[in-house]
């Protein structure tokens, strides 16, 4: 016993371990590929995602869309959390600049969402207006240098003015001249009080809209909206809530979620690095099929492209066929429809562009037949060019320090805690699976490697370290490092020298079941509005069992040791 002690000092004094000591002993325990063991916590949390939006009650009609759209909605503004954040809007909107064009002029304005958080935009008016005009509101996607000064997107916006269409676009936060910064387009913190990344997303449009509403130059009954990627996401989510939104193109944003959750599995969804899609506990309500069901029947056009990486063009097709029917039930055919882009790639490029402008020709302005309109030569700018700015050159102003503050103030304001409330930990963990029967086979060795049962599909690895005689009690161990790492660890040395049995487990993300792909197993478990962590403790939970359901070790005391900031949590 003092030899183990001695070895374990020397461990924590030198951060070596001697030969022979009881980490190489654990460590010799590991099979040299683990790598079925990261597939199989992957799996299990893909096979979830798709078990959950498979059970959702697909409305098939007018009648089952009408009656579950007040439902959808409020779940869906739940799930966002905007009725946390500030309404109205204390816009306070100026003009910075105008840029006279042939035809149209582009308004600098700039205004604010959240308190001492400005917004840089681009308004496209045209020339001659004599009464209001039908207006469009362009969301950017994830463009992070050039947003809203896209080349690309300055086309749609200056040719829709020359058709004669008010066209509001902005940057979005962390991008333009809003950063650039991917870190405050993924502010976790508000998860914390309920904000999903979508939802500001979603609030920012909002108040982009009420801008637009107050111009006398806006007809507020023919306000359509349309965007690119992130921004054909959220035109799905925009036209799902508001009723204002007269026709809707989103672009390169649709998908069915299975599809994209398994598509975007070997990418990490890009390191989690953009959060639109990851809205907490959405996959158990909505499908895309449900966020049509609740814009319809209004005119909606979807665009997608044929080699798409994180939009497959089956799962588009899939929700456009189910949108066809659902018009059908209303005796509204002629207002959906589909474009898929066969020449270019994920984008807002110059076929899509056509398609968009003689839909909102169609249903803003009763003009053609809905069919693709061509574009005539169309000269923009650099992203980068002076003159498109809002602000001063070299000043982004970044929004992550108003989102903080939003995050802080909505913190102080929760209610306090009743003493004589129980906590909801479903709510913040997710619903609680069904225990498997834990029965590893266990020897009346020193030290084994053990395979513990937790949740369907989930395996465990584990070891066990029994002392001398009979045990005390035993002490269930994990360390963010891996359970190899317990065997320097103080704690486990003194629990054995005291007659206890130690089990160092590696719940699934640690260990042997350590995985790369931190950032979709983040947006899955978001989307399925779980808590990965819930999940780590349930796994410990299944090693407690099984150990009180070992012989020797039944009616001892058990306890339980966490190392590190995750395991410890």
């Amino acid at each position: 016993m003092a030899n183990l002690v001695a070895s374990l000092a020397l461990v924590l004094l030198n951060g070596v371990t001697p030969e022979g000591g009881l980490e190489a002993e654990i460590a010799a325990l590991r099979p040299k590929d683990v790598s079925a063991q990261e597939a199989a916590v992957l799996d299990n949390l893909e096979e979830r995602a798709r078990r959950a939006l498979s059970a959702i009650a697909r409305a098939r009609n007018r009648q089952e869309a009408d009656q579950a759209r007040p439902r959808l909605r409020r779940q869906l503004l739940q799930s966002l959390g905007i009725p946390h954040l500030p309404w109205p809007p204390d816009l306070r909107p100026r003009l910075v600049g105008t840029l006279p064009r042939a035809g149209y002029r582009i308004e600098k304005i700039v205004y604010q969402t959240l308190p001492d958080m400005p917004v840089p935009a681009h308004l496209y008016v045209p020339d001659g207006l004599t009464k209001p005009a039908p207006a469009v509101l362009f969301y950017p996607g994830h463009w992070w240098a050039d947003s809203k000064s896209r080349r690309d997107f300055q086309a749609f916006c200056i040719n829709m003015a020359r058709l004669g269409f008010v066209v509001l676009s902005f940057d979005p936060f962390g991008q333009g001249e809003r950063g650039v910064s991917s870190r405050d387009h993924r502010r976790t913190e508000a998860l914390l009080v309920g904000v999903a990344q979508q939802g500001i997303a979603e609030y920012e449009t909002r108040c982009a809209l009420e801008y637009l509403f107050s111009r006398k130059d806006v007809d507020s009954r023919r306000v359509g909206i349309t965007g690119a990627s992130g921004g054909g996401y959220n035109t799905w989510i925009t036209a799902a809530l508001d009723d204002r939104i007269a026709a809707a193109v989103p672009v390169v944003g649709t998908s069915e979620f299975a599809e994209q959750i398994h598509v975007c599995r070997p990418l990490d969804w890009y390191q989690a690095s953009e959060h639109c899609h990851f809205v907490p506990g959405l996959i158990r309500y909505a499908n895309n099929h449900e966020l049509l069901a609740m814009a319809a029947p209004k005119p909606l056009l979807i665009i997608a492209a044929e080699r798409d990486q994180s939009f497959p063009v089956g799962g588009v097709r899939a929700v456009a066929d189910y949108g066809r029917a659902l018009y059908d039930s209303y005796g509204t055919r002629d207002r959906i429809g589909l474009v898929v882009d066969s020449s270019e790639g994920h984008g807002y490029q110059r076929r899509k562009r056509e398609a968009a402008y003689g839909w909102f020709l169609r249903w803003l302005m009763d003009r053609g037949d809905g069919t693709p309109f061509p574009e005539p030569p169309t000269a923009t700018l650099e992203f980068d060019a002076p003159e498109l700015r809002c602000f001063p050159v070299g000043q982004n102003q970044q929004a992550g320090p108003a989102i903080i503050a939003m995050v802080q103030r909505l913190a102080r304001d929760l209610p306090p805690d009743s003493p004589n409330r129980k906590p909801d930990l479903e709510s913040v963990l997710g619903p609680w699976p069904e225990p498997r029967p834990a029965r590893p086979q266990v020897k009346p060795t020193r030290l084994q490697r053990l395979r513990i049962p937790s949740e369907s599909g989930i395996t465990l690895s584990a070891f066990l370290l029994r002392p001398p005689g009979n045990a005390q009690g035993v002490v269930v161990a994990v360390d963010d490092r891996g359970k190899e790492a317990l065997g320097s660890d103080p704690v486990v040395a003194e629990a054995f020298e005291r007659g206890w049995a130690v089990c160092g487990v590696d719940p699934r993300g640690i260990g042997e079941s350590a995985t790369t792909k931190s950032g979709w197993v983040f947006a899955v478990s978001l989307l399925l509005g779980e808590n990965f962590v819930g999940r780590q403790a349930q796994d410990l939970i299944a090693g407690v069992r099984a150990l009180r359901a070992e012989p020797s070790l039944r009616g001892k005391p058990v306890g339980v040791l966490a190392r590190g900031a995750f395991a410890a949590f």
